[in-house]
């Protein structure tokens, strides 16, 4: 019997030779085969260190909503080894585990690597680290949160979860939805990413955390996703690749109808406000839903999202720690408030991580979880492991006042307080007026004001990040065409819009400065009564066809 076995071995050894050896004949032959070839070692060396990864992911799926401190895992010595990024060839002996004080421990028992790329014995990115540390002394977020709404949707039908995501929304505060959304892969791959539209050689920006240290305010790269996963165990890169645009179009399953923009104003004006004088920016439709991805160990520094829209965030793969900020007075002056939020966004790592006007907690996310947060919402992220998220954008008629909000943040402060500049809004805002006399939604005094003034008024709320470039129309301007970002729009669409707004203003018995009035004398997050708006709209203000008579 071990004859046979050594007979059958044998064999094997010599087949595998002589296919190696016509293998070897093919590849001098056609050079396209040995570069395959060489393609797919790569792959398997980097699915191999995904599987490494994926290792310390043994607990499994975590409770949806639970008190995770008491059975989260401890730290492991193999994970501090994987994710230590170090100048030395290799990392793999105990003696180079990083310290103790290069970990943390979040309220929720996980613990995790600091930022770090070490450079002759020192770790460049300290100044994250004393950051995550900062961050890590925070609450995490459990069921009964002021600042958060969690939502357990097993047993709950999508209409009522959607309600209760609108109410939570409508109110300022974010809402975690445990397990909505079904998760991906324990690991990720290129494969995987494919299949969701993101190609290896798809060109993308990545943030680098080295020169961020350094000094660099806006450290951008222009390199693959390729590049960016077989970076993941570099010890000498850390880095994640933000607004990758997907071709998916909507919020995820069942909470497309949130986004009323889309949903409600373009699909319902196409017939009575036809496309064919307008001109439509890219970003209207490339970031509505786009794809993040991170190494381990990235901090993604606080900020809010621009233009004024809700945002949707999926974690597919891994986990995210999200810290998202409150103001602790609601009715704080728009001045004051610029100051705590100044205060919060401007990188100073000796400054105290949190100013005494706000307050945060932490948000743990993991694969399914999905997190909405309503315009304006400043929150900071932080990834453990390579972390793979989806991200979607949307307006809606009852979060208008946090929308209005929001684009004055980016009109005073707008390269401090936002990240990438968004074309688009605008046209958005006068196309959502426009529709409002055919929609048969909840309108509230506050968000309908607030709509009403960003369209006679736009300028105001122009982000800091366009300048020298022209801004969209007010009611105090004779432009006949929108130039704003790209962002084009025929004059009747302008004019519906801008009539609109003024008999809004007038049914509601507001002239500008009591509108002006009515935003900021209330608490930020304040809707007021509900309007019911059916009387006022006749056939006197029929909308026009952008084709005209």
């Amino acid at each position: 019997m071990a004859d046979d076995e050594q007979a059958i071995k044998r064999r094997k050894s010599e087949s595998n030779k002589r296919y190696y050896q016509k293998r070897k004949q093919l590849e001098l032959q056609d050079p396209k085969l040995a570069e395959a070839d060489k393609e797919r070692k790569k792959r398997n060396q980097r699915d191999k260190r995904a599987r490494d990864r994926s290792k310390v992911q043994e607990e499994g799926p975590w409770p949806m909503v639970l008190d995770l401190t008491g059975d989260a895992p401890t730290f492991d010595e193999g994970l501090a080894v994987r994710l230590h990024h170090t100048d030395s060839p290799s990392a793999k002996t105990s003696s180079e585990v990083p310290p103790t004080e290069d970990v943390v421990q979040w309220p929720n028992g996980q613990t995790t690597v600091l930022p770090t790329v070490m450079r002759d014995g020192r770790n460049v990115c300290e100044g994250d680290a004393k950051y995550v540390r900062q961050l890590a002394t925070l609450p995490l977020s459990m069921p009964g949160s002021h600042h958060v709404e969690h939502i357990d949707p097993i047993g709950v039908n999508d209409a009522d979860l959607c309600q209760r995501v609108e109410e939570t929304l409508r109110g300022g505060r974010c809402a975690v939805v445990r397990g909505a959304a079904k998760p991906g892969p324990e690991k990720l791959t290129a494969e995987y990413l494919v299949e969701r539209g993101i190609p290896p050689w798809l060109r993308t920006t990545h943030h680098d955390m080295e020169q961020r240290a350094i000094g660099k305010v806006h450290p951008c790269i222009d390199a693959t996703i390729d590049q960016l996963l077989s970076g993941a165990d570099d010890p000498k890169e850390l880095r994640c690749a933000l607004d990758i645009p997907l071709p998916a179009c909507t919020l995820p399953q069942p909470f497309q109808l949130l986004d009323h923009a889309f949903v409600c104003a373009w699909a319902h004006t196409m017939h009575i406000l036809p496309f064919h004088k307008t001109r439509l920016h890219p970003d209207l439709l490339l970031y509505r839903r786009w794809a993040n991805i991170y190494q381990g160990g990235t901090l993604t520094l606080p900020r809010h999202t621009s233009n004024g829209f809700g945002t949707s965030f999926s974690v597919v793969g891994c986990m995210n720690f999200f810290i998202v900020y409150r103001l602790k007075d609601r009715f704080l002056s728009r001045d004051q408030t610029i100051d705590q939020f100044l205060a919060l966004c401007e990188i100073d790592y000796d400054r105290p991580q949190l100013p005494d006007g706000l307050e945060a907690e932490i948000v743990d996310l993991r694969p399914g979880d999905l997190l909405f947060m309503p315009p304006g919402q400043f929150y900071a992220r932080y990834a453990g492991l390579l972390t793979y998220e989806e991200v979607g954008t949307f307006l809606r008629y009852d979060t208008m006042h946090l929308s209005e909000w929001s684009l004055f943040l980016d009109n005073s402060h707008g390269k401090t307080y936002t990240g990438q500049e968004r074309k688009g809004t605008f046209v958005t805002l006068r196309r959502m007026m426009a529709a409002l006399p055919y929609m048969p939604l909840k309108t509230y005094h506050r968000p309908t004001v607030a709509l009403a003034l960003m369209i006679l008024d736009p300028i105001s709320y122009v982000s800091q990040q366009r300048d020298g470039e022209t801004p969209p129309p007010s009611s105090k301007t004779k432009t006949i065409e929108v130039v704003s970002g790209g962002e084009f729009d025929s004059k009747d669409c302008v004019d519906s819009a801008m009539k609109i707004a003024r008999r809004l203003l007038l049914h509601l018995e507001l002239d500008d400065t009591e509108a002006v009035g009515v935003l900021d004398d209330s608490a930020w997050d304040a809707v007021g009564d509900q309007l019911h708006l059916e009387k006022v709209w006749d056939n006197s203000n029929a909308i026009e066809s952008d084709d005209g008579p």
